[in-house]
């Protein structure tokens, strides 16, 4: 192993359009500049993001009453 930091080091990949973007570090909520999709991010460590799935409330949205 090297010690050298991965070229990908705190990249994650869309899991709706699979572009990979780098969410600000600490975030716990990310939209992919791609399309749109906001995930809820946590964080192995500091340097490791992962998506642990959609944010429900922006995906599907009650329809206004009327």
């Amino acid at each position: 192993m090297t010690d050298k930091k991965s070229p990908r080091a705190g990249e994650v990949r869309c899991l709706n359009c699979f572009e990979r973007f780098y969410p600000q570090r600490g975030a716990e909520r990310f939209t992919c500049p791609s399309c749109g999709i906001e995930w809820r991010i946590s964080w192995t460590t500091t340097q490791v993001p992962k998506i642990r799935g959609p944010v429900w409330e922006k995906l599907y949205r009650k329809p206004a009453e009327k």
